[in-house]
């Protein structure tokens, strides 16, 4: 025989035989894990609805309290308006605006009860651009901040979850 193949031959029956050596030990460790990663698996859905029972019981408390912060800034955000030159005076050409439409209404009903034909024009609004800017840029910010918290609560879940205590 070749001495190429005969080492070769060698060679693999040694191997043959530490493989056998370390197949039963190997499959222990296998079902051992599988067993593991089973009890892991059970550990953290009893540990998943003892956290979503005890968020279900306070999500009322959680709520009022995001709507209390939410009460609470929306006022401070009135109060800093109030204080902003450039939204007083949006606020005051707006306020000359619905006093055009009161005028205007008032015009009519003074020509309807005076039998006249009422020729006053229905009186227009015309929104600004910078409202529906603000209102898209304030949207925008707010779902991102939103979107920040329920990641943070799904961390905090996780977490909890995954804890070994």
């Amino acid at each position: 025989m070749n001495p190429d193949v005969s080492k070769a031959a060698d060679k693999l029956a040694k191997l043959r035989a530490q493989a056998d050596k370390y197949a039963a030990p190997l499959a222990d460790a296998e079902a051992a894990l599988a067993v593991a990663q089973e009890a892991e698996v059970a550990r953290q859905a009893d540990r998943a609805a003892e956290y979503d029972r005890a968020f279900a019981a306070s999500w009322r408390e959680r709520a009022q309290q995001a709507s209390d912060a939410d009460k609470a800034n929306r006022e401070r955000f009135v109060e800093l308006l109030a204080e902003e030159p450039w939204f007083m005076a949006y606020m005051a050409s707006r306020a000359e605006r619905y006093k055009r439409e009161k005028i205007m209404h008032a015009a009519q009903r003074a020509q309807s009860a005076n039998g006249q034909s009422v020729t006053v024009p229905e009186p227009r609004m015309y929104d600004l651009r910078l409202v529906d800017d603000l209102i898209e840029t304030v949207e925008r910010m707010a779902v991102e901040i939103g979107e920040h918290y329920a990641e943070e609560l799904d961390a905090k879940r996780t977490a909890y979850i995954e804890a070994t205590d």
